[in-house]
C-alpha cells in the first residue's frame, strides 16, 4: 500500500494548498506527531525537487509500505534514467536536529529526538528497504527497475558524526545528505531520474508479487554449496531427510504442520535451519529463518554473505515482527531456531507485544518448524517447551511431527567428545557421572585469574574465533561509563561485551562475552569465568547455586514488571544458573579454559578435567 502517489506537478500544488495530510490520511492513520512529520518532509522535498529540475510528470509517493514488513518507505521517486532505463529512488527523510555516532556497526545516536538511545543510521535503513524490494518484489525484479537509495536530515547542520568514516561501508552505498547539502541531493537525485517513464511503475511496484527473487535463490543457493559450515554430517543428515519427507508429504493438504526437532548444545540444529530454509526459497515459497537472538542472526547472516551479498540478511526475521504484526497465514514456512528462548510475549523496549508468540508464528504460516533444547533455558521468561509447542499446536488443529527420526544427539563440537558433554551434564545437574578420560579435548582448570587471562589470550590471538565468557554475576557498569571495568578478579580487569554483535567483530574479541551474546554460537577456544552463583558443597556432595550473587538489575530471574524474583521462581532460577553454564561450557570446538570464583568448585572439576 502507498499512501501517496502523485506527479511532481501536483505534488507541488498538494505541498502549497497544504493537502498533503488530508491526501496521505484517507489511506494510513497516523498521529499528529507523524502527520507533522509528513508536512515538513513535503516541504522540503519540493525544494529540493525545484533544485533538481525534474519534468513535471515524473512521479513521486510517500509512505510505501514495505513486503512482508510494517516498515514504511518516507520518500520515493520513479522514472527513468539517463540510459532511459527504469529507475527508482529511496529517500529516508529525518528531521534530527543533533546526531552523534557510537562504535556499533549502523547505529547513531539521534540525541534530540531519542535521548542518546541508539537509532539506525537513516542511510542503512533505506538501504534495507531497497534490499527489501529487489529480493521479494516482482515487478522490481521482472521489469528490472534499478533500485537506489539515500538518507536526508533536512534540520541537521552539524553533520561531522553522521558521515564519520566509520560508516564508509554503508554511506558508499546510500549516501547521507544534511541541511548543508541540498544541492548535491537534487545533483543525486537528477542523477537516478531523468524524465518520466508514463506507465506509474509506483502502482506497479505497489501491487506486486511478493515472493522470493531469482537472484536471492540463486545466491542462497550458492553460498550453502560452497561454505562448509552448511554440510550435514550424520544424524543431521537424517533429520534433515525426514523434515523434507514431512514437508512433501503435506505440501497439498490445508492443515498447518508442526515440526519438532530436538538436539542439544553442537548438535547441528541451526545448520539444519538454514538447509531447510533453502529448500523453501528455492521453490519461490515465502519462508523465514527466526530467533529471538539477534546474535545468532547477525552471525549467520554474515556466514551467509561470503561475498557481501546483503540481499540474504532479509531472510532472517525477529519474533518481534510476528509479535507486533501478528499475521495469519502469509508465510510458507518459519523456521524457528534456538526455539527455546521464545518468550511468551515479544518485547521492544517496555513494551509487550502480542498474546502468545507460539501461537502467533502457527497461525502466521503452513509449516513451522521448531528447533529446540529445553536444556538451554536460561531466563525466567523463556516460555516455549516441547510440550508448550504440542499442547497450542494441537489446540490450533495443526499436526504435529514429534519422532525418533527428529532427534540430534551426536554433537559436533566440543571436538566431537561425547564424554565431555556427559561429564558436564552429570557436574551441572547432579547427575551419575560415567567418567570416560577426555581425548582431543582441551579442558584446563585454572586456579589463578592472571594464568587463566594469559591462556585464552593466547589463544585468542591465535587461533581464528576465540572469546573470554563469564556467568551473569558481574554488573555492567561499563554501559554507562566506558573507562571503568566490569569484572575485577585480583590483577585483572575485563569489561562485558559492548553488544550481541560480540562473536562477530574483532574489535570486542578481548571483552567477555555474556550468555545473551553466544547462545547459539560456538568458538574455536573459550575461556570462562564461573562466577559464584555456582559452587560445589563438599557436605552434600552436591553442585549448588546461589542466584542472590547476581546483580540487582539483571533480569533474568524477574518476571516483566517485578523488581525481585517470585518465591515460587526459586526452583526454576536454580535451573537457569545451571543451564547458563551448560550453555558457556558446550561453545568451545577445540577447548575450554575455566577459572572457578567458588576454590570448591575448582577442585572437584579437576577430578574430572
Amino acid at each position: 500500500m502507498i499512501a501517496y502517489n502523485e506527479t511532481v506537478k501536483q505534488f507541488n500544488i498538494d505541498v502549497l494548498n497544504n493537502n498533503i495530510i488530508n491526501k496521505i490520511s484517507r489511506n494510513l492513520n497516523a498521529g499528529k506527531s507523524e502527520q507533522s512529520a509528513w508536512q515538513d518532509a513535503a516541504v522540503y522535498m519540493k525544494n529540493i525537487l525545484e533544485l533538481s529540475n525534474l519534468p513535471d510528470d515524473i512521479e513521486v509517493g510517500m509512505e510505501l509500505k514495505i513486503p512482508i514488513t510494517n516498515n514504511r518507505i518516507d520518500f520515493l521517486i520513479a522514472g527513468l534514467n539517463k540510459e532511459e532505463k527504469k529507475s527508482l529512488l529511496i529517500i529516508e527523510l529525518k528531521r534530527w536536529s543533533s546526531v552523534s555516532k557510537t562504535d556499533k556497526e549502523n547505529l547513531v545516536n539521534a540525541d534530540d529526538t531519542r535521548y542518546g538511545q541508539d537509532s539506525l543510521h537513516p542511510s542503512f535503513q533505506a538501504y534495507s528497504y531497497k534490499i527489501n524490494l529487489e529480493a521479494y518484489n516482482e515487478t522490481i525484479v521482472n521489469d528490472n527497475i534499478g533500485v537506489n537509495s539515500c538518507s536526508y536530515l533536512h534540520n541537521l547542520r552539524y553533520d561531522q558524526d553522521i558521515k564519520d568514516v566509520f560508516y564508509k561501508d554503508i554511506l558508499d552505498k546510500s549516501p547521507v545528505f544534511t541541511a548543508n547539502d541540498n544541492q548535491k541531493l537534487a545533483n543525486f537525485i537528477k542523477n537516478h531520474i531523468n524524465r518520466a517513464h508514463h506507465h506509474k511503475l509506483l502502482f506497479q511496484i505497489e501491487n506486486s508479487r511478493i515472493k522470493p527473487s531469482q537472484m536471492l535463490m540463486n545466491t542462497l543457493e550458492d553460498e550453502l554449496n560452497n561454505n562448509q559450515v552448511f554440510t550435514l554430517l550424520d544424524k543431521q543428515e537424517i533429520c534433515y531427510q525426514n523434515i523434507k519427507k514431512v514437508i512433501k508429504d503435506n505440501s497439498d493438504n490445508n492443515q498447518k504442520q508442526v515440526i519438532i526437532v530436538r538436539g542439544g548444545a553442537g548438535t547441528g540444529k541451526s545448520v539444519i535451519a538454514i538447509k531447510i530454509l533453502n529448500d523453501f526459497v528455492q521453490q519461490e515459497k515465502l519462508s523465514f529463518y527466526v530467533t529471538k537472538n539477534s546474535a545468532v542472526r547477525t552471525v549467520y547472516g554474515k556466514k551467509l554473505s561470503g561475498k557481501r551479498n546483503d540481499h540474504l540478511r532479509s531472510l532472517f526475521m525477529s519474533i518481534i515482527k510476528i509479535s507486533r504484526d501478528r499475521p495469519e497465514n502469509v508465510y510458507d514456512c518459519l523456521v524457528v531456531d534456538e526455539a527455546h528462548r521464545l518468550p511468551e510475549r515479544s518485547k521492544a523496549g517496555h513494551v509487550l507485544l502480542g498474546q502468545d508468540l507460539i501461537k502467533e508464528i502457527i497461525n502466521a504460516t503452513k509449516f513451522s518448524i521448531f528447533f529446540i533444547d529445553e536444556k538451554q533455558q536460561v531466563d525466567i521468561r523463556d516460555y516455549a517447551t516441547i510440550e508448550q509447542i504440542t499442547k497450542t499446536a494441537k489446540r490450533l488443529g495443526a499436526k504435529v511431527h514429534d519422532n525418533d527420526n527428529l532427534r540430534l544427539e551426536a554433537q559436533f563440537r566440543c571436538s566431537g567428545n561425547d564424554e565431555y558433554i556427559n561429564i558436564v551434564d552429570g557436574i551441572l545437574y547432579n547427575e551419575e557421572i560415567k567418567y570416560e578420560k577426555l581425548y582431543d579435548y582441551d579442558v584446563k582448570i585454572f586456579d589463578d585469574i592472571k594464568e587463566w587471562h594469559e591462556a585464552i589470550l593466547e589463544k585468542i590471538d591465535t587461533t581464528p574465533n576465540s572469546r573470554m565468557l563469564a556467568g551473569d554475576v558481574f554488573d555492567w557498569i561499563t554501559k554507562d561509563n566506558d573507562e571503568l571495568f566490569d569484572i575485577e578478579i585480583g590483577d585483572v580487569k575485563l569489561k562485558w561485551n559492548k553488544d550481541t554483535s560480540f562473536s562477530a567483530h574483532e574489535n570486542q574479541k578481548y571483552r567477555v562475552g555474556h550468555i545473551d551474546s553466544v547462545q547459539g554460537l560456538e568458538f574455536d577456544y573459550v575461556g570462562l569465568i564461573i562466577g559464584n552463583d555456582l559452587i560445589y558443597n563438599p557436605l552434600t556432595n552436591k553442585i549448588e547455586t546461589n542466584y542472590l550473587t547476581h546483580p540487582e538489575n539483571a533480569g533474568h530471574f524477574r518476571r516483566h514488571g517485578r523488581k525481585e524474583p517470585l518465591l515460587e521462581d526459586l526452583p526454576a532460577i536454580d535451573r537457569i544458573i545451571r543451564n547458563t553454564y551448560n550453555v558457556l561450557l558446550k561453545r568451545g570446538i577445540k577447548g575450554c579454559y575455566i577459572y572457578c570464583m567458588d576454590k570448591n568448585l575448582s577442585e572437584y572439576l579437576k577430578k574430572y578435567f
